[in-house]
């Protein structure tokens, strides 16, 4: 039988989309490649091709960079040949040209949106190269008629030995304030947490830890396993349900978010999950204090990676 040969194209993201391809290859009959949009990233040569790519888009409106990636991916095609199957995570990094040139080689080409139209409009507008675009958010599901699907579960523990109460960690943006606010209200309660922000260089903080370099998936996967309790703040154009979602399913984690459609999946426990409004936080003490229901394993199945890729890539 002759190998189904697939190849994922998608950012890097800290790892998350490398999941896709070491459990497409756990399978029989699969041969799974994975394409990184931003690896390896560009670099300029000298100071004279650093400026040479300033002119070049101010004069002529032709970015080095995107052009760099643009004939990388298409050699990369090239080389890997006719595939049975394409599947793009961020397609609208990609111009209308280059994603017409992998067109040409695959029968099937698929894309996943784990970001809304909302946050990237282009997404919206290259929804007619794909065979199937699926998508986390159910607005855009119901917009563009598109196919539902959720992140998935990539990894699983079940640590009983802590060393805080609450988890998060952030990227510097809007969201800090609303950061430094939940962290003094926690300081308030006396209840333990570590709370981190990525900003890449120091900053001023009184109640959250700023943190200078990026945490790999295996690092935050150690600091999920030594709270109790993992705290999501979604943009406020998001309806889809982040990773940070699946790691509390996946590490058996209470969870504390501002995502309001969470209340509609079939894991939702009301003591295991609680929605806050991220203008006027309360967390019941109850809430704290009541043991993780155990959710049931046919639901929890449904999310896992390995059952995740099935319908996707139709193995």
């Amino acid at each position: 039988m002759a190998s189904k040969k697939i190849c994922i194209i998608a950012p890097y993201a800290f790892g998350y989309t490398s999941h896709i391809q070491t459990t497409l290859d756990e399978f029989e009959h699969v041969e799974a490649t994975i394409i990184y949009l931003d690896l390896p990233s560009f670099s300029y040569k000298n100071g004279l091709h650093k400026a040479q790519n300033f002119f070049s888009k101010f004069l002529f409106g032709k970015n080095l960079k995107k052009t760099f990636v643009f004939s990388r991916i298409r050699s990369e095609i090239y080389n890997l040949g006719k595939q049975d199957t394409i599947f793009i995570i961020r397609p609208d990094l990609l111009d209308n040209a280059t994603l017409e040139y992998l067109k040409k080689y695959t029968d099937r080409f698929i894309s996943y949106y784990y970001d809304s139209t909302r946050r990237f409009p282009r997404k919206a507008e290259i929804i007619p190269f794909f065979d199937t675009v699926y998508s986390y958010d159910r607005e855009d599901v119901a917009k563009y008629n598109l196919k539902f699907l959720t992140n998935y579960v990539f990894e699983e523990s079940r640590e009983s030995n802590t060393s805080y109460q609450f988890f998060n960690i952030s990227t510097n943006d809007y969201r800090f304030p609303l950061l430094e606010k939940l962290a003094a209200y926690l300081k308030q309660k006396g209840w333990s947490y570590k709370i981190l922000v990525f900003n890449g260089s120091e900053m001023p903080s009184e109640h959250v830890e700023i943190i200078t370099t990026q945490q790999s998936i295996a690092e935050v996967s150690e600091l999920i396993k030594k709270s109790e309790i993992i705290v999501e703040i979604q943009r406020t154009e998001q309806i889809g349900l982040s990773f940070r979602i699946f790691e509390a399913l996946g590490h058996r984690k209470k969870l504390i978010t501002t995502n309001k459609d969470i209340v509609n999946y079939d894991f939702y426990h009301p003591q295991n999950i609680l929605v806050v409004d991220e203008e006027d936080i309360e967390i019941p003490e109850s809430f704290v204090t009541s043991p993780y229901v155990e959710i049931a394993p046919e639901i929890l199945s449904k999310y896992k990676i390995e059952n995740w890729v099935k319908p996707v890539f139709s193995i």
